[in-house]
C-alpha cells in the first residue's frame, strides 16, 4: 500500500481522511462514559474528539486512504460511509457504557433491599423510579473514569477496531449484537455481586419479620423496622463503600481491556 505524501492538490484526500476518521471518534466521544456525560461541555468534548482525530489520523491513515478517492467521487457513498463510522463508534461508545451502568444498576440493587426505594419516600426530582443511590453512582461513575484513567481505554479501542471495522465496509452486525449481548451479562452478573451483602441482608429482614408478625400480631412491625432497616443499609453502604468502588473499577478495567480493539492490539504487540 503506498504512503500517502502531502502536497497543496492532496488537500480535498487529506480533509476527507480527517472526516471519516473524525466521525468514528467523536461518535465514540459522544457515548463512552467519562466523555460524554450530558453534564461535560460541548466545547470539551468537541475539542477532545478533534484532538483525537489528529492525533490517530497518521496511524490508520492506511486503512482510510484507499477509500478516500471514492467518497469524493460519489456523495451518496460518502454517506454510507459516514454512517457505517458513527454506526461502528456507537457500538464500541456503548460497549464502555453497558460497563460503566453495572455501578448504577448495583446501587439500584441496594436501594431496593434497604428500602430506600420504596414508594413511601417519593423524590420529585429524581422520578418514581430513581433512587438517590443510582443518582449518586451516575455522578460518581465520571469521577472514577476520569480519575483513575479508565477513560483511555475506549479511545484505545478506536485504533484498534481499524481492523477489525475497515473503514467503507458494512460490520458483522451479528457479532456486534453477540457482544452487546455478552457484555450486558457479564454487567448484570457484577452488578448483582456488588449488591450481594445487601441482597442477602434484605432478603433474610424480612422473613425475621415475617416471623416476629407471627409471634406479635398485635404490633405494626413495619413501622417499627422500616426505620431500622433504612438507617443500617445506609450504615452498611457507609462501610462497604471503598470496597465496592475498588472491585467495580478492577472489574470495568478488566472488561474494557476485553473490547475489541483493544484486543487486537494487544494481538498485533
Amino acid at each position: 500500500m503506498n504512503d500517502f505524501t502531502f502536497s497543496i492538490t492532496s488537500l480535498p484526500t487529506l480533509a476527507a481522511m480527517f472526516l471519516i476518521v473524525m466521525c468514528r471518534v467523536s461518535a465514540v466521544v459522544m457515548v463512552s462514559p467519562g466523555l460524554g456525560e450530558t453534564t461535560s461541555l460541548m466545547m470539551i468534548r468537541a475539542g477532545i474528539a478533534l484532538c483525537m482525530s489528529v492525533t490517530i489520523l497518521p496511524v490508520v491513515q492506511p486503512y482510510v486512504l484507499p477509500i478516500t478517492k471514492a467518497a469524493l467521487n460519489s456523495p451518496a457513498q460518502t454517506l454510507g460511509i459516514i454512517a457505517i463510522e458513527l454506526l461502528c463508534g456507537i457500538f464500541l461508545g456503548w460497549l464502555a457504557r453497558l460497563v460503566a451502568l453495572s455501578f448504577a444498576i448495583a446501587m439500584q440493587m441496594i436501594a431496593v433491599f434497604t428500602g430506600l426505594a420504596s414508594v413511601l419516600q417519593p423524590d420529585t426530582e429524581l422520578g418514581a423510579s430513581s433512587t438517590a443511590l443510582s443518582h449518586m453512582a451516575t455522578m460518581l461513575i465520571p469521577v472514577i473514569f476520569l480519575s483513575t484513567g479508565l477513560y483511555i481505554l475506549p479511545l484505545t479501542a478506536v485504533t484498534g477496531s481499524y481492523n477489525l471495522f475497515p473503514p467503507g465496509h458494512m460490520p458483522m452486525i451479528g457479532d456486534m449484537a453477540k457482544s452487546i449481548t455478552q457484555t450486558s451479562s457479564h454487567v448484570f452478573m457484577l452488578a448483582l455481586q456488588l449488591s450481594a451483602p445487601f441482597v442477602l441482608i434484605g432478603t433474610l429482614w424480612p422473613a425475621m419479620l415475617g416471623v416476629l408478625n407471627r409471634l406479635l400480631p398485635s404490633i405494626q412491625v413495619y413501622s417499627i423496622a422500616m426505620p431500622a432497616q433504612i438507617l443500617g443499609g445506609v450504615l452498611l453502604l457507609a462501610i462497604l463503600i471503598q470496597v465496592l468502588t475498588g472491585v467495580w473499577q478492577e472489574r470495568s478495567q478488566d472488561m474494557l481491556l476485553n473490547m475489541p480493539g483493544i484486543n487486537r492490539l494487544h494481538a498485533h504487540s
